[in-house]
């Protein structure tokens, strides 16, 4: 499917969230309490909370605040597809994946850069509510853009 030439460009300029930072916050805490509950060896939980602070830090650094060189900053929608400025100030072209999740305060989009996938969380607290109603309304009518095909 293609977008109808009448639809304007949609950027997306996403904020930090709140609401996201406070769950990856929520389950990460309760994942390193339940695995302190665990009657494993010190060096053991040791590892396997330094894992998940890890993994925390990772989602706080590349998704949340986009502070990697590679992180999105914004994305424009237009009829030429999805551009993508990543946090280097790069632009780059995308396309958008078909696991892009479109829910009623958070918007998944997964993005194909070249041979990397991209993911940018739009939640209903990191921009202005008719961008994310927007947003949502023309992925739900027009879907993913230029869908890979299957090999027959």
């Amino acid at each position: 499917m293609t977008q109808p030439p009448s639809l304007q460009p949609l950027t997306i300029n996403p904020r930090p969230s709140r609401r996201l930072v406070a769950w990856l916050l929520a389950t990460h805490g309760t994942a390193a309490s339940c695995a302190l509950a665990l009657p494993l060896p010190a060096i053991a939980l040791a590892l396997i909370v330094t894992g998940i602070g890890v993994g925390l830090g990772w989602l706080l650094w590349t998704r949340i605040f986009a502070l990697a060189p590679w992180a999105i900053r914004s994305a424009v929608w237009s009829e030429r597809g999805w551009m993508l400025e990543q946090a280097d100030g790069q632009l780059r072209s995308a396309r958008l994946l078909g696991d892009t999740w479109v829910g009623q305060g958070l918007v998944l989009l997964r993005f194909r850069v070249g041979r990397w996938s991209r993911a940018l969380a739009v939640s209903a607290d990191g921009v202005d509510g008719d961008l994310l109603r927007r947003l949502r309304a023309r992925l739900r009518m027009i879907g993913p853009s230029e869908q890979p095909q299957a090999p027959q």
